[in-house]
């Protein structure tokens, strides 16, 4: 997609919601957030605390890095749509913040989800080909109603909710936990507990969108994740 990246004018509030949002939730990551996310973010000079980030200049830092680009989408797309953008190297990013009262935890994605917890990990090349690979896979198999569901768990346990070891640690790593105040502490609290990742657990764990989550899941290796997914990919076709 080549539509015009074209954002909304925020006034002062927002602007100051987006960086209080962005100071704490970057100085509660530390520690409990995954190097591979947060190394990343700290070079990205188009998203900052500063102010609400221009889409279009981290669509360029991403399209320099990896390839991928931004496309702006009004809120929850279909999710054909999304696997076809996926499978074009294209994430999708609302422009609205969320209001004051809404710091801790919000229930529907905002800017500050869609882009302080997913846009960081589309630096690392390892992770943007996962995240192509799963939309051309999703592309290939939309008309497979068990597939799609099986496809909707990985995203939901992976991209959205997983943990990743570094160094023999747990760290958080997936966009919910990532851009959640709420989220990244209730989770870290459950470090301890989490379930170790296989291909055929998360696909067959049911989640839920409207509340915090209570089961996370550890994936140990970004490329194996892949070669698993291409497996099952080859048995359902």
């Amino acid at each position: 997609m080549n539509a015009p990246l074209i954002q909304p004018l925020y006034d002062e509030v927002q602007h100051g919601t987006w960086s209080t949002l962005y100071r704490r939730q970057r100085e509660n990551l530390e520690g409990k957030g995954a190097r591979l996310y947060l190394d990343a973010l700290d070079r990205m000079e188009a998203l900052s605390e500063a102010a609400i980030p221009r889409v279009d200049q981290m669509s360029a830092a991403l399209k320099g890095a990896t390839g991928w680009g931004l496309v702006i989408v009004p809120g929850l797309i279909p999710v054909d749509d999304f696997f076809a953008l996926l499978a074009q190297r294209q994430f999708c990013t609302s422009t609205w913040v969320r209001r004051p009262d809404q710091l801790d935890y919000l229930e529907e994605p905002d800017m500050f989800h869609d882009t302080f917890g997913h846009v960081p990990p589309l630096m690392n090349p390892e992770f943007a080909l996962f995240m192509q690979r799963f939309g051309e896979i999703g592309v290939d198999l939309n008309g497979n109603a068990e597939a799609v569901l099986a496809l909707q768990r990985l995203y939901w346990f992976f991209v959205e909710f997983g943990f990743v070891e570094e160094k023999g640690m747990p760290r958080a790593f997936g966009a919910g936990i990532m851009s959640s105040y709420g989220e990244t502490n209730h989770a870290w609290s459950l470090k301890t507990d989490l379930r170790k990742f296989t291909l055929e657990g998360a696909m067959s764990t049911p989640f839920t969108t409207t509340e915090i989550q209570s089961t996370y899941f550890l994936i140990n290796d970004i490329p194996e994740l892949i070669r698993e997914m291409e497996v099952w990919h080859a048995s359902m076709v």
